[in-house]
């Protein structure tokens, strides 16, 4: 079980422009990167405003598309390497609690 959860970094606005969503930094040590978000991307993006495991991501993307279990699985692979490659992306480490 993943004990990491992933939500967005402080400091970007999603701004509708000419029927794209772009998310664009509005503090500067998010840099200067302009992130254009396809409509999957813009729904992991609003699911990412509150701290997610990958599996809550993997669920909201089976709830919301009409995708096997394996391209869901490989979405949330490619999110995993390009969200934390363009370091939009804050990872917490979850401490397991024991009862």
């Amino acid at each position: 079980m993943e004990n990491k959860k992933y939500s967005i970094k402080q400091g970007y606005v999603v701004r509708e422009i000419a029927g794209e969503f772009i998310a664009v930094p509005v503090d500067s040590s998010c840099g200067t990167n302009i992130i254009i978000l396809n409509p999957v991307s813009k729904r992991l993006w609003e699911e990412l405003r509150e701290e997610k495991t990958l599996e809550e991501l993997l669920d909201a993307i089976l709830k919301n598309y009409d995708v096997s279990k394996e391209e869901a699985e490989d979405i949330k692979k490619q999110l995993k390497v390009k969200k934390v490659k363009m370091d939009v992306v804050k990872i917490n480490m979850v401490q397991e609690q024991k009862i």
